[in-house]
């Protein structure tokens, strides 16, 4: 499969501003404490006369490696984000690809049908940059019904050219960020659908798959309507709707991804300000399937 063949993963390119911005602010917090574990660390040196530079050296906390990822999100929630999603389901952490092929096609808006319309419609060259960014793209876990292959996350050039070309003006520092960021979301999100599916009957075929998805931060779902404006929460800064298969049945989601548990009046964060995310996945109450889901939850079944 070409480089444009290869189906992309389900981001939301309207909304990365929002998630950009979700990544500034974990990196600006994240040097302000390193700023001021500095300036302590000054302070001591002046009053106890410690001079040495192995002692200055090792008392300041830095990454264990400048080559490593970051992924502005805290430890508790990154390890159910990555963990297991209970029972013997887990979620699975993306492959990364070998591939360096020319850029596959970029999707305007955050939806599958936009996908095969720009593909039926690509007659001249897709748009780049001569940016210095990585090009290798990661496999999901999550798998392409009908396709037997899984839906494929773009490369930090790739995310970077989608931006540029909505003139965005993007920061080719800050990919390193957002790119993880959105494939470890993405990631979490089909971890809880899979908990919602289980046991479900889409064992039989060899377990569920994602059809289509749709991003649309701009349309606020009943519950987080009902949560704003009767209850005083804050909306959510990003939605998502997927297409589950199961064994033939289509089943739709509904995702609302906040920067706070709703009805909390903090965000929570791991101690040195770098905000956490959560996730209400559920199925939509616009089908049989999705209502006796629901409701099974409710009562515990």
């Amino acid at each position: 499969m070409s480089s444009s063949d290869q189906p992309k993963c389900p981001v939301d390119v309207e909304t990365r501003e929002a998630w950009l911005a979700k990544a500034r602010q974990s990196q600006d917090a994240k040097d302000k404490v390193h700023e001021q574990i500095n300036q302590q660390q000054m302070l001591r040196k002046l009053e106890t006369g410690i001079h040495s530079k192995s002692t200055w050296k090792n008392s300041i906390s830095t990454p264990a490696s400048t080559t490593e990822t970051p992924c502005p999100v805290d430890h508790t929630s990154r390890e159910l984000w990555t963990g297991k999603t209970g029972g013997d389901s887990s979620v699975v952490s993306p492959r990364k690809t070998t591939t360096t092929a020319p850029e596959a096609i970029e999707v305007a808006e955050c939806s599958s049908d936009t996908i095969e319309f720009a593909r039926s419609q690509m007659k001249e060259p897709v748009f780049s940059s001569n940016v210095d960014l990585p090009e290798d793209r990661e496999i999901s876990s999550i798998p392409r019904t009908g396709s037997g292959s899984n839906w494929i996350y773009p490369s930090q050039k790739q995310f970077f050219n989608a931006m540029l070309r909505k003139s965005w003006n993007p920061e080719s520092e800050d990919m390193q960020t957002i790119v993880p960021l959105h494939n470890l979301v993405n990631e979490r999100a089909w971890g809880y659908i899979q908990m919602w599916e289980n046991n479900q009957g889409g064992e039989k075929c060899g377990g569920i798959q994602l059809t289509s998805f749709k991003g649309d931060s701009k349309k606020i779902t009943p519950r987080a309507w009902l949560g704003h404006y009767v209850f005083g929460r804050d909306l959510p800064f990003d939605r998502h709707d997927w297409v589950v298969d199961r064994c033939g049945v289509s089943v739709e989601y509904v995702i609302d991804f906040y920067s706070k548990i709703p009805g909390e009046n903090e965000v929570k964060s791991n101690g040195d300000g770098r905000p956490t995310f959560y996730l209400d996945v559920r199925p939509k109450l616009n089908s049989y399937e999705g209502c006796k889901l629901r409701i099974k939850k409710a009562f515990g079944i």
